[in-house]
């Protein structure tokens, strides 16, 4: 270990990233048996176009890339009722590793994080509308 104390701060800064992302796999795979829906209304799945802003690429590019992981046993998403939905935490791990294009690193992990917050709460039930109740003066 160094003394110099920016190079301290650079490997805490790392490892925290490191503990971050096991934490993340962690909570995946207690998921990792509930439902569909479940995972979606946890945050946990995205829609193509959602995918695609995060990813900072096509949907179509995502779509092939789901297509080509869907017999693997590490998909990148699930094909449900028709539409494909893209495992957040698959998502920023292959950006980080470099297999959805050349762009590769924790840095464009981050960047991708950052964008995927937008859609945290995108798929959680909203309150029914309430009736109307007549007015005491009507």
């Amino acid at each position: 270990m160094s003394d110099d104390p920016m190079l301290v701060a650079t490997e805490l800064d790392r490892l925290a990233d490191d503990t971050r992302r096991l934490a993340d796999r962690v909570r995946q795979r207690e998921n990792e048996s509930g439902s569909v829906i479940a995972r979606i209304l946890r945050g946990e799945l995205l829609s193509l176009d959602q995918a695609a802003h995060v990813a900072e690429c096509s949907d179509e590019k995502l779509r092939k890339h789901c297509e080509l992981t869907a017999g693997t046993s590490r998909p990148l998403g699930i094909k449900f009722a028709g539409r494909w939905f893209v495992g957040k935490l698959e998502l920023l791990d292959d950006l980080e590793q470099g297999r959805i294009d050349r762009r590769r690193g924790p840095d464009v992990r981050q960047r991708a994080e950052e964008r995927a917050r937008k859609y945290e709460g995108w798929a959680r039930p909203q309150e029914p509308p309430r009736k109307a109740v007549p007015d005491a003066t009507g």
